[in-house]
């Protein structure tokens, strides 16, 4: 919906400068182009960027409460705050407009820092209480809304992207060398730490309380423990299952500007669509991508989708040149380096939509609920393998390592590991050792934090499967929605998550492994849904995960093989984080077809990029 960010400084006679926070608005007038404001009172400054979705005319921000004693701005959508707004009215409360931004200040009145768990919806935002002098900041539970701060005694500032952050003079440019490894294994940072040095992300379900130069973070929410619905049938979960979509695409349905859903043709967007359908008065507009290569192209699965529900449908076709010429302008709307290549896809299908629509609804989040990857399948093998003595899982390993088979190959890497290190590495991108192969320096324990959530987990005693979902839900699904934010605020566009209604992932966390992996057929109460709403060829069909034909696309200099060059640069050499003789052998050998290295040539074509936008300016 919008960009936010603040300065607050400690000593209340350094006064905020206003040149500087209109500069950090203005870098993200993309995520809003039809409004702007800025709050100054001395050592405070808040400042917004609107993309209008509800109350066109009275959702101006920063807004303050009837006395002006608390000043919010805030990004996202409150999808219950009618409801919430009738309860406050009943206790006096008075409104100025029909925005849901005005509902959390009024709220945050009666609870305080308790009123984020009232909220249903995606946000992050910011809330100056004048007569505490106090500063809280908070993210949605899941991570679909992003926001970034740097703090020390003397300030915090804080912003929805850390472009913004980075337009304060005195924030250095410093990239964070202990993230690398990291990167290079999965894609992308998880956790508080980002690719730049002193600049963290709010954790997702996390409220940051900043008084006095000091802050403390405290956590919101998270999945419990609980007892799993072993007492329930399948046709009852499914009811159940279907009754909360159902209500997630109604509530996501609410705006006062037009609207449709990204529809790749998978099982996901294809029921947001059923649903987005039913539930709307008017013939819905949906949006495909596809490419010329057959085997990555899924625009007649998204047509099937089309017909079947009337909808208006727009379908894209991306080629190499234009992914290609596309990626330095999308690396600095990711402000980090991209993790997902199908990022650009998004960018451009947003782009197209905006020419119709403002919001679209998508199908994000299911896979990793309900256990949609096909790498969920390597737990289910390797959990049942740990009776075999390591001896016996090494001397497999060796054998799966001589066949033919990638698929064996791959199951080889993940035989001999322990249960944590299975669960951190069935997400990993780029095998650990060709990762540490090409850097010139490491770190000890890169992936502390991947761990840690493994042992501080309140679902510690689970299942591996629960587990893994709790791990990707906390990682690979947060990586996946900054992905989603960036790319379609870019366009001036607002995405929306109908799987990632919070009540949905609650109950997702309560049903039996049984329901979502029934033998090797994943995300299986999700394709029992889709049986009643979707032709059997989508829903049975071999999964293609939204993918991108780089392998071939990196040995055309026309298109994404340009970027090749990057390495024999002196600029790239003398940067000393990669061990460049490594890197030639790499990109030989992909070239000469002996093996795809195309995911590891993605991380460091971005990654270099990404230095040359970001660190060297």
């Amino acid at each position: 919906m919008c960009g936010i960010c603040g300065i607050i400084n400690t000593d209340s006679e350094n006064t905020v400068a206003p040149e500087i926070l209109v500069k950090m608005n203005d870098v993200m007038t993309h995520r809003g182009p039809d409004d702007e404001g800025t709050y100054i009172n001395n050592n405070v400054g808040l400042g917004f960027r609107r993309l209008s979705i509800i109350d066109l005319a009275g959702g101006h921000q920063p807004m303050a409460n009837e006395d002006d004693s608390i000043w919010i701005v805030f990004n996202g959508e409150i999808y219950n705050h009618t409801d919430l707004r009738k309860e406050l009215i009943s206790k006096g409360h008075i409104y100025k407009t029909q925005s849901d931004t005005e509902t959390i200040i009024h709220l945050f009145e009666e609870e305080d820092i308790n009123c984020f768990s009232r909220l249903n919806g995606m946000f992050s935002c910011a809330i100056w209480d004048n007569n505490r002098k106090r500063l809280v900041i908070a993210r949605d539970r899941l991570g679909i809304k992003p926001l970034y701060f740097t703090a020390s005694p003397d300030f915090i500032i804080f912003a929805s992207e850390i472009k913004a952050i980075l337009e304060n003079h005195h924030i250095s440019r410093e990239f964070n060398k202990e993230v690398l490894e990291e990167f290079i294994t999965f894609r992308f940072v998880a956790g508080e730490n980002t690719c730049f040095k002193g600049i963290r992300n709010l954790l997702p379900g996390h409220i940051l309380i900043w008084e006095n130069g000091d802050f403390q973070i405290n956590k919101f929410w998270d999945v419990t423990p609980s007892p799993p619905l072993e007492s329930i049938d399948e046709a009852t979960a499914l009811d159940q299952f279907e009754e909360l979509l159902e209500d997630s695409v109604k509530l996501r349905l609410m705006s006062d500007v037009p609207l449709g859903t990204m529809c790749s043709g998978g099982i996901d967007s294809g029921l947001t669509t059923a649903y987005a359908t039913e539930f709307s008065n008017f013939t819905l507009n949906t949006f495909s991508v596809g490419f010329q290569e057959a085997e990555y192209d899924e625009s007649r699965y998204a047509l099937q989708v089309a017909q079947k529900y009337q909808t208006h449908h727009h379908p894209l076709q991306i080629d190499n040149k234009t992914f290609a010429d596309s990626l330095p302008k999308m690396i600095w709307y990711n402000d980090e380096p991209l993790n997902h290549p199908n990022s650009i896809q998004i960018f451009h299908l947003s782009k197209l939509a905006k020419q119709i629509v403002t919001v679209l609804l998508t199908g994000e989040g299911a896979d990793e609920l309900f256990a949609g990857y096909p790498r969920y399948q390597i737990l289910k093998i390797c959990g049942r393998s740990h009776w075999i003595p390591g001896s016996g899982r090494q001397l497999l390993k060796q054998i799966f390592n001589i066949t033919n088979s990638r698929r064996l190959e791959k199951l080889g890497y993940y035989f001999p590991m322990s249960k944590p290190e299975l669960l951190v590495f069935n997400s990993a991108f780029v095998k650990r050792q060709l990762a540490r192969s090409i850097l010139t320096e490491t770190y000890d324990e890169p992936f502390a934090y991947r761990f840690s959530l493994l042992e501080n987990s309140r679902l510690k005693n689970s299942n591996l499967l629960t587990h893994q979902l709790y791990l990707d839900m906390k990682t690979y699904l947060v990586s996946i929605l900054n992905r989603m934010d960036k790319m379609t605020m870019a366009a001036k566009v607002e995405g929306r998550v109908p799987f990632l209604d919070h009540r949905m992932v609650e109950w997702s966390f309560k049903l039996v492994d049984q329901l979502k992996q029934k033998g090797f057929q994943s995300k299986y109460i999700v394709k029992k849904l889709g049986e009643k709403k979707l032709p059997r060829e989508i829903i049975h069909r071999q999964k293609s995960g939204f993918g991108v034909p780089l392998t071939d696309w990196l040995r055309d200099r026309n298109g994404m093989g340009r970027y090749l060059e990057l390495f024999t640069e002196p600029t790239f050499k003398q940067r000393g984080y990669f061990k460049s003789s490594v890197i030639d052998r790499i990109v030989k050998d992909h070239l000469a077809r002996k093996d795809d290295y195309s995911e590891i040539l993605w991380e460091i074509i971005n990654f270099e990029l990404w230095h040359r936008e970001f660190i060297d300016k």
